[in-house]
């Protein structure tokens, strides 16, 4: 009797210390070992409709917040496009968001704060780990091609490569020059931007201006390149408050051709923000 007794202590004794050992490696296992369910509908209705509190039930029911839509975004992304800010803002900080991920465009949150002219959301992002700087594409590039002045100035400031070249070498001067817009090209410009750079199509920053018809803008920066080459050369460079330089025969007209831009950065998907997806 004695000896039965014992034996089953015994038992149970080990199992409750198996027990305790899958508790214990449980507890110190990190979230992301756990399965969490991939978004439904409901969830992305709930981004566009800017319905924080719906969004934030999910997030305690454990929905992937990093997963992909149809478009090939994650949430956060989505919600930027969408101009869902309240949700934006309460996915910033929540704990398993990834705020830098890229979509299927190998675009982040932060450039579609950057082409939105979301400054302080987007020095916000800068602040929680968001890459200025990257491969291909920039945030810069994004500003840039919307003419959002504050928002490269603050990106410049926290460190952005003025001439980072995107995949097919178009830099952000480049875009800016398509967007006709003299502040953010005198911007750049001001802070080291290079109007001689050439990108895959050799084409420069003038030429993008002449592709929109920004004529007056095409022969500023045509000068700016021709003084940039000056300083190179150290030639004589023409004096700032002097008579501008002898007039040079007109440069071909650019053509408007879609292969001429940049097949990566399709600006289209940014004309109907925020209804279109």
């Amino acid at each position: 009797m004695f000896l039965s007794t014992l034996v089953r202590s015994g038992a149970r004794r080990g199992q409750l210390a198996g027990l305790a050992l899958i508790l214990a490696l449980g507890a110190g296992a990190p979230p992301t070992a756990f399965a969490q369910p991939a978004p439904t509908a409901d969830w992305w209705s709930a981004i566009r409709r800017d319905d924080v509190s719906a969004v934030q039930g999910m997030l305690l029911r454990h929905t992937d917040p990093n997963a992909l839509n149809a478009l090939g975004n994650p949430a956060l992304t989505q919600a930027a496009r969408d101009q869902s800010w309240k949700v934006f803002d309460a996915l910033r900080t929540a704990p398993d968001v990834l705020i830098d991920a890229p979509n299927a465009r190998d675009e982040t949150a932060l450039m579609y704060l950057c082409i939105l002219g979301q400054t302080d959301r987007a020095r916000a992002l800068i602040s929680a780990g968001a890459q200025v700087n990257r491969l291909g594409w920039t945030p810069l590039h994004y500003a840039a091609s919307k003419a959002q002045v504050d928002t490269a100035r603050m990106l410049i400031g926290q460190g952005a490569i003025v001439n980072a070249p995107g995949p097919d070498g178009t830099t952000p001067l480049m875009m800016a020059a398509l967007s006709g817009k003299p502040d953010i090209v005198r911007l750049l410009l001001a802070h080291g931007a290079d109007p001689t750079m050439f990108n895959a199509a050799h084409e420069t920053a003038a030429d993008w201006a002449r592709k929109r018809q920004h004529q007056s803008l095409a022969a500023g920066l045509d000068d700016a390149a021709r003084r940039a080459r000056n300083r190179r050369d150290d030639g004589p460079a023409p004096a700032a408050n002097g008579p501008d330089p002898a007039p040079q025969a007109p440069a071909p007209e650019a053509k408007d051709d879609a292969s001429s831009f940049s097949r990566y950065f399709d600006l289209g998907r940014f004309e109907d923000t925020p209804q279109g997806r």
